[in-house]
């Protein structure tokens, strides 16, 4: 399988604007958008294992992208102060409102509307303890790297002593291209671990065949 070849045979929108004009197709395990299948459940206990890694400084938490939701809920399991959710499909914003109006009414959840690109620079530096990145590529030249054009907002927006992870798009390690990416937005090597989660995505999955993914843990010091 050939991820590259799949996303883009389905074909990305000119603008990333269309994205947000396509309906969200949710069912039970699935969540397409414009017919990219952007997230299905069989992840879900690797968005468990990037939610505890996220919420393990505890503080406040920013999450970029919400899909169905498994990291979110995961999170919210894990006692955190303040969870601040950046997504930017109106159908999947509406839906996280849904799951989550509990928090929201409580004011430990925060939902933020819009392409991450278009917030963050807006978000104090040094505001968050942990960060959760797993947003949808949006045109060819991110796939398998759309993380990499956030490292920099990560850590400016972290804490000393904060954690970024996110869906890494690796089976077992890190390439060298990727540890370069995480050095030159500041990180240091010493500081970047991860753990190996077993998965079992199904035979017709469009996006992923191994039975494993690496989970990035990533200090700023």
């Amino acid at each position: 399988m050939n991820t590259i070849t799949t996303r883009t045979a389905i074909g990305f929108p000119e603008r990333k604007e269309e994205w947000n004009e396509a309906p969200a197709r949710f069912t039970e395990h699935t969540l397409r958008i414009a017919g990219h299948p952007v997230m299905e459940d069989w992840e879900a206990n690797y968005m468990d294992k990037l939610a505890e890694i996220a919420a393990s400084k505890g503080g406040a938490v920013l999450e970029l992208g919400y899909g169905l939701g498994l990291s979110s809920a995961a999170i919210q399991t894990r006692g955190v102060d303040a969870h601040f959710i950046i997504e930017c499909h109106p159908d999947v914003v509406t839906r996280s409102i849904q799951d989550l109006h509990e928090g929201i009414q409580a004011s430990r959840v925060h939902i933020l509307s819009g392409f991450w690109q278009d917030i963050t620079p807006r978000l104090r530096a040094e505001s968050f303890d942990g960060i959760l990145f797993d947003t949808y590529p949006l045109n060819e030249e991110e796939i398998h790297g759309n993380h990499f054009w956030f490292f920099d907002e990560a850590f400016r927006l972290l804490r000393p002593g904060g954690v970024l992870t996110y869906y890494s798009d690796e089976v077992d390690r890190f390439s060298e291209k990727h540890l370069a990416k995480l050095e030159a937005a500041g990180f240091q090597r010493e500081n970047i671990d991860f753990e190996i989660v077993s998965v079992n995505p199904p035979p017709d999955c469009e996006y992923w065949e191994a039975n494993t993914i690496l989970a990035p843990i990533v200090h700023k010091t």
